[in-house]
């Protein structure tokens, strides 16, 4: 359409610059007629621009320009325009409506920051899980608002996909778990989700748990007794029922094995009992535990490998780094072949210290990897229980490393081998110095 006005203005143009040569020819002073032409068009299009801007500035008395020029033309694109961006307001305004309606109805908090961390918008759920108003704390820091150390310490230290629990500053009992999501241009999404109900149910798994466990061991224990006793005994009346004895022994030290897991397990599940931590001679437990794993081998011969830094000692609890260490190298007997190959390194580097368990066995299919941590998960049920594995050791493992800051990896192939890793911080670093007396019972 403007290429119309365009056209029209041309055309305009050529007939009054024709016209005034042809008056100035006329009268003989062409360059002054050409001059006035000139003079007067620009007076013109100086006046309709005078309009069209008074009329975009919003002047109540201003009206555009309604002549058929080009001015007119700018007037009904930028009209149009105009109701464009009208519509597509509208649009956003509606869609911006009913995200708010949305997030409003989510029973989770969600906290919108802006730059700073400062509070750009909230729902309804905020006030009630973490006492921000809206109309009160907008523009206002979130560390003013929520003070609790691990928060701030999460918001200054965060990275993607971690999440940080606390008590709600509006009701104490209520845990809340917060993450935060980077969205846009320096903006991020508070979203902080009520866990107390988990967290009951996980307290009342491990307390069932661990009373069980207390419960079952004394009559295992009684059981365990008897049976000792019968099987010592030289009674020609016991010797058809040895062998049912037998059985029936090492299955009850075996769900007492398993009872010492569970109870491990469930303690170091418990927030409330982290145990302390000292420097801990690693060389010399990997040493103990290769000694137990050459008497597990037996006459199977398996040959272990001890590579570690002697002087590479560090901080944490002996008992859980022995019963974490111990689990991994003897699951590596139980499932190496007979004169297979058992390495252990103990080592550091730049991204931290590591404990490595490499075998030549059988190896574990790829689809069972991300399971080997669950309880009770077993590759082969028939074999494990042949080997007097519980099904909880790498549960164990998982937790105690975790416990330390660190986390296990597992690599495996079939007909190959595996290799567990233990990796651990290296703050965790540490020398004798502070180290305790030794304890002859801190392992069991």
């Amino acid at each position: 359409m403007l290429t119309q006005f365009w056209l029209r203005l041309y055309r305009q143009l050529a007939l009054v610059f024709a016209s005034a040569a042809l008056l100035g020819w006329m009268i003989d002073q062409l360059t002054l007629a050409l001059l006035l032409a000139a003079l007067g068009g620009l007076a013109w299009q100086l006046w309709q621009l005078y309009r069209l801007d008074r009329w975009l500035s919003g002047d109540p008395d201003a009206s555009p320009p309604k002549t058929h020029s080009i001015w007119a033309g700018i007037a009904a694109h930028v009209t149009r325009l105009r109701r464009q961006s009208r519509k597509r307001k509208r649009k956003l305004s509606r869609l911006l409506q009913q995200f708010q309606q949305a997030t409003a109805a989510l029973p989770d908090a969600a906290v919108v920051l802006g730059e700073d961390d400062k509070v750009v918008w909230c729902n309804s759920a905020s006030q009630s899980l973490l006492g921000l108003t809206s109309g009160r704390d907008l523009g206002l820091p979130i560390t003013h608002l929520l003070r609790h150390p691990g928060f701030v310490a999460f918001l200054n230290h965060r990275r993607n996909g971690d999440s940080v629990e606390f008590p709600s500053p509006v009701d104490g009992p209520l845990l809340l778990s917060a993450r935060i999501v980077p969205y846009g241009k320096k903006q991020r999404l508070l979203i902080a989700t009520d866990i107390s109900r988990v967290r009951r149910l996980e307290q009342m798994r491990r307390d069932f748990v661990a009373n069980v466990s207390h419960e079952l061991r004394t009559p295992l224990t009684v059981i365990t007794g008897y049976l000792e006793t019968l099987l010592d005994n030289d009674d020609a009346a016991l010797e058809t029922w040895r062998q049912p004895l037998h059985c029936m022994q090492q299955q009850s030290r075996r769900m007492l094995h398993i009872l010492e897991d569970l109870l491990m397990l469930a303690r170091l599940e418990s927030p409330k009992e982290q145990s302390p931590r000292w420097p801990v001679a690693v060389p010399e437990l990997l040493t103990d535990i290769a000694e137990d794993a050459l008497a597990l081998s037996g006459e199977r011969n398996h040959q272990i490998d001890i590579s570690a830094d002697p002087q590479l000692w560090i901080l944490g609890c002996e008992k859980e780094l022995h019963s974490a260490f111990s689990n991994l190298v003897f699951n590596a007997v139980r499932y190496t072949p007979a004169e297979g190959r058992i390495g252990i390194r103990w080592f550091t580097d730049t991204d931290g210290i590591h404990l490595e368990v490499a075998d030549n066995g059988e190896g574990i299919a790829p689809q069972h990897l991300p399971r080997l941590t669950e309880r009770f998960y077993r590759v082969n049920r028939d074999r494990s229980r042949g080997s007097g594995g519980t099904g909880l050791g790498l549960s164990i493992v998982k937790h105690v490393v975790n416990h330390h800051g660190g986390q296990l990896r597992i690599a495996s192939e079939l007909g190959v081998g595996s290799v567990f890793t233990c990796d651990f911080p290296l703050e965790l670093r540490t020398s004798s110095i502070a180290a305790p007396p030794h304890n002859g019972n801190s392992r069991r």
